[in-house]
């Protein structure tokens, strides 16, 4: 496996553009939106890590009483393959917050590099042939394991050189589904932006609740 340092987030959005890099709301008809993840009672938690460029946040919103202990966060956590005290409880509604402001990742003509922790994988191709952009996202088993029903994917959203692209369409499919697409056109040297969100319900220890999930990328494609 080859680490690209492209930048997986979960509930996080982009640094740059930061006013149209935010995560849209899954389009009409989505089975949970966005709005679904807020917490007026302080049941959502999230844990974040960042290592290098790389910056992941989980979080998650649970129906009813009562709020969970330390003991049991980290019992989740565990499950969930979280390091020990860093699930924590959180605002209801995820904070505009990014990566680390360091240069923006290279991506090689006809390699196929992935980047997983433990929400899901993500793997990028540049195409230099055919002058795209090829990825692709599995969600973990781990993640997948809580998720009790179809995930609303939103579509994902691109910028190239700054400027927005047409998204590319949005799925709700099964949890296990391997999220994949093309960005194009794409040609070397090119900065591209890329991200996408995703919602679905949860159960989490016998609780039920509302998930969200966004993964991000930076790169700069090369021959």
């Amino acid at each position: 496996m080859t680490t690209v340092g492209a930048t997986v987030l979960v509930a996080a959005v982009l640094v740059a553009p930061a006013a149209r890099a935010a995560p849209e709301r899954p389009g009409a008809g989505a089975a949970v939106s966005t709005a679904a993840v807020t917490d007026a009672a302080g049941r959502t938690y999230a844990a974040t890590t960042t290592t290098g460029n790389v910056r992941t946040t989980l979080r998650f919103t649970l129906n009813g009483d009562p709020k969970l202990s330390r003991v049991e966060l980290d019992r989740v956590g565990a499950q969930l393959g979280l390091r020990e005290g860093s699930l924590r409880a959180a605002p209801g509604r995820a904070a505009r917050t990014g990566t680390a402001k360091r240069g923006s990742a290279t991506l090689r003509c006809d390699k196929n590099p992935s980047w997983s922790n433990a929400n899901g994988t993500l793997a990028a191709r540049f195409n230099c042939h055919y002058s795209t952009v090829n990825w692709g996202f599995k969600i973990s088993a781990r993640v997948q394991s809580v998720i009790t029903g179809n995930v609303d994917e939103s579509g994902v959203s691109w910028w190239r050189n700054g400027k927005r692209m047409p998204k590319n369409a949005g799925h709700v499919v099964g949890r296990s589904y391997h999220f994949h697409g093309t960005l194009k056109p794409v040609k070397h040297a090119d900065h591209v932006q890329f991200q996408d969100y995703m919602t679905f319900r949860v159960n989490i220890g016998g609780r039920p609740g509302t998930g969200s999930l966004t993964w991000a990328a930076d790169v700069t494609a090369k021959k």
